[in-house]
């Protein structure tokens, strides 16, 4: 069962939505799959600022299993529809991707390097393991954060990349879908950790 009553000052029906994406974006293998799948159109990266590789620091190199001062690349981007000349967005992610653990060949470091991709589906064969998923208080305004996730991306079982993800309200009263996947589907019983 999905609760709704702990989202005060939105109507029954959005802080379902709410909960429901909440659950998908937990569970989804991809980011960018989850979110292209509840807005029903493709989805592209579009840089806030230019990558940049720049050096971790204690808790990031911690967190990608490396040792401080490691050099990365720092990622900063909306998700923004495929399709349209108007920038659509749906969501901001930015990254750290430790690229020798990535393991990319020549194509899909190409595909980093050019930028439009986003990371998930650089890094297709990566594991999402999800840190956690935040829903954030305040009314919904279009542009403004409905929930927050951080996750690590794994390349055969080693961090390659750790990203925070966060879902704009705007993919959430765009529309919502008439049937979820399997792995956000809520069984009987079953109570939200968040």
């Amino acid at each position: 069962m999905i609760h709704t009553d702990s989202r005060p000052g939105l109507d029954v029906e959005l802080a379902h939505r709410v909960d429901v994406l909440a659950r998908l974006v937990w569970g989804a293998p991809r980011f960018v799959d989850a979110l292209r799948w509840w807005a029903g159109f493709d989805l592209r990266r579009e840089p806030r600022s230019p990558d940049e590789r720049r050096l971790v620091d204690e808790h990031e190199a911690l967190l990608l299993d490396v040792p401080p001062g490691t050099q990365v690349t720092a990622r900063d981007g909306y998700l923004v529809a495929a399709l349209g000349t108007e920038a659509f967005r749906v969501a901001a992610v930015s990254a750290l991707v430790y690229e020798p653990a990535a393991g990319l060949d020549l194509a899909r470091r190409e595909q980093l390097d050019a930028g439009q991709i986003p990371l998930g589906r650089v890094l297709a064969d990566a594991q999402r393991s999800t840190h956690y998923v935040t829903r954030l208080a305040g009314p919904p305004r279009e542009d403004e954060p409905a929930l927050r996730a951080r996750a690590t991306l794994l390349c055969g079982g080693r961090p390659a990349a750790l990203v925070h993800e966060t879902v704009l309200w705007r993919l959430l009263t765009h529309r919502a879908p008439g049937r979820l996947p399997h792995y956000a589907q809520a069984r009987p019983g079953w109570e939200p950790m968040w």
